[in-house]
This record gives structure tokens, sequence and C-alpha cells, in this order.
């Protein structure tokens, strides 16, 4: 099992952050702070608060057709305006990294693969079969014909 109170947000990319439950109600974490230049950065909070896809439901695309656009729009809206944004889920290991790694394919326009490691550098990760599958089905519809190795897909494993 994971500690979740050893990590319990990490910076993904600018403004980007990734946690659980005990990052978005922690309020000191959370203060606004004053960069170098004077600008003062304020934070949103993206609570990520769906039911899990069910396991019958392969394709994910409940999840994907349920919010990826509002989480996408979401976290546009508060770049645009250099504010920060957590995007967090209870525990903080599959949902939440799910919705950032989604976000930077289709946005960044990110490979699968190298939008999940970016993440995994920064954040340990553990996500489910259903969510994977999300993204393995993302992948294929960015991408049509891009090879995406099942196998590696699904040894994804907490770092």
């Amino acid at each position: 099992a994971l500690n979740a109170s050893a990590q319990s947000f990490s910076l993904v990319t600018d403004y980007i952050y990734v946690g659980n439950l005990n990052a978005a109600y922690n309020g000191r974490a959370l203060i606004p702070c004053t960069c170098s230049r004077g600008v003062r950065h304020s934070w949103s909070r993206l609570k990520v608060d769906i039911a899990d896809v069910p396991e019958s439901q392969g394709d994910g695309s409940a999840l994907k057709d349920c919010c990826f656009e509002d989480i996408n729009e979401c976290i546009n809206a508060s770049t645009e305006k250099r504010k920060r944004v957590l995007v967090h889920c209870r525990d903080g290991f599959s949902l939440a990294p799910t919705c950032i790694i989604q976000y930077l394919m289709v946005k960044q326009n990110m490979k699968l693969i190298a939008a999940y490691e970016l993440l995994r550098a920064k954040y340990p990760v553990n996500i489910k079969e259903c969510h994977q599958n999300v993204l393995v089905t993302l992948e294929k519809t960015l991408r049509p014909g891009s090879n995406v190795d099942p196998d590696r897909i699904h040894t994804w494993t907490i770092m």
C-alpha cells in the first residue's frame, strides 16, 4: 500500500499539479505564493469525483464522455490565467493521473507513453486497468494506426 501522506501532490508541468484528497484540503500547501517577478499565483482545485468505470465496459467511454472535455476546459482556464491547478482524486494514484495524462495527450499532443512517463517521473502512480483502457482507446483515437503495446501499458506500477 502507498503512504498517501508521504507525497500528497507534485508539479507535473507549468501550473498543473496532481495529488490526493489530503493535498486538496491542506491549507498551508495551497496558500497563494508570489514568484520572483512579483506575480501572485493562486490555486484552482479540480476534484475528479466520478464512479470508477465498470470493469465490463472495457473501452471506458463513460469516463471519457462524462468528464474529459470539462477537465480540459478547467485546466486551460486556470493555466491561461496563470493559476496553478491541482487535479486530485481520493487516493491520487489512478483517476487524477489518468485525467492529467489524457490532458497532455489531447492538449499538448503527447503520446500516451511519453505523457505517462513524464507524470510517473514526478509522482507515484498506480493506474487501474479500467483507466489504462481509457487511455489506450484515446491514444488509438488520436493516432489511428499507432502501435500501443498493451503489455507495456498493463505493467504500469507505482514508481
